[in-house]
């Protein structure tokens, strides 16, 4: 994610808590030995459950959670250390989330199948959660997701770089390699349907940007995200019938540019998902 985008997840995020704190309820569930918040929105099946990217809290779908409720159950939650959740005991690499994130739904009494949705370091997460609990999930939906071939060929292109390498075991950023590695290793559970959004855009950058931060985004736009486009590409192409859909509407920070995009999405899933459950029931084949 680009300098912009970062800073405009973080001031969203924070103003999101502030606006939504008093008028939602919250609810804290057990996560394996520590508490995580969560937001339940919605009835009937499947339940869509969120993963908010690096260091987001639940509020990062304040503009799809409520939408999405209003045509099937949602869960949104803070990981351990982010938003309003205490601090975890253990490093927060994705086999670990994915596990509290496990024990947290069965302590909301939220029954699968899942529909996963994830967003930038999101969308790692719910490769791993997939790869441990397949007969738990019912579909994934990667939002801009953070791809480890991406990140492998980024740093081999800087090779200049002389930043020391951090390894706080509370922080989910620098536990992003050992995330990667997992989600690597995790097969997507076979005959569930998967989407991935992957931002091109968008073009135009507003004339209040600092030219510093300009420069980031045309060589994100000329250099990286092709390079995401392609490594989302090679990707799917290893799953039968994977759904790649480009907008040149948004960039990294879809949930916050193009929220409808993700509804639409999540919608057609839930439909899909449906349909498959119902022709089950009646013995009918696909």
């Amino acid at each position: 994610m680009n300098k912009l985008l970062a800073a405009f997840a973080v001031v969203l995020s924070g103003a999101a808590i502030w606006l939504a704190a008093g008028g939602e309820t919250f609810e804290r569930v057990d996560a394996g030995g520590h508490p995580v918040r969560i937001l339940r929105e919605g009835r009937g099946g499947p339940t869509v459950v969120f993963e908010a990217g690096a260091g987001g809290s639940l509020e990062s779908w304040v503009r799809i959670q409520p939408e999405v409720a209003r045509f099937t159950s949602t869960i949104a939650y803070d990981r351990a250390g982010n938003g309003l959740s205490p601090r975890g005991r253990a490093a927060r690499e994705g086999r670990q989330i994915a596990r509290e994130l496990h024990q947290a739904l069965l302590s909301a009494h939220a029954s699968p199948p899942y529909l996963l949705v994830g967003h930038s370091l999101g969308g790692p997460f719910i490769r791993v959660f997939a790869g441990m609990y397949p007969d738990e999930v019912a579909g994934m939906i990667l939002v801009d997701p953070t791809q480890e071939e991406l990140i492998a060929w980024s740093k081999a292109r800087n090779t200049n770089s002389v930043a020391p390498e951090k390894h706080r075991w509370y922080d989910e950023v620098d536990c992003a390699p050992e995330t990667f590695a997992q989600a690597h290793e995790s097969m997507v559970p076979p005959g569930i349907p998967v989407a991935l959004i992957c931002g091109m855009g968008p073009r135009t950058i507003p004339e209040f940007v600092p030219q510093e931060v300009r420069e980031d985004l045309r060589h994100d736009h000329d250099v990286l995200y092709p390079a995401k486009l392609k490594f989302h590409r090679e990707w799917l192409e290893k799953i039968p019938d994977g759904q790649l859909i480009v907008t040149e509407n948004s960039g990294h920070g879809i949930p916050y540019e193009e929220p409808e995009l993700v509804i639409k999405t999540i919608r057609a899933m839930v439909e899909q998902i449906r349909a498959g459950v119902a022709r089950a029931a009646t013995g009918k084949p696909n």
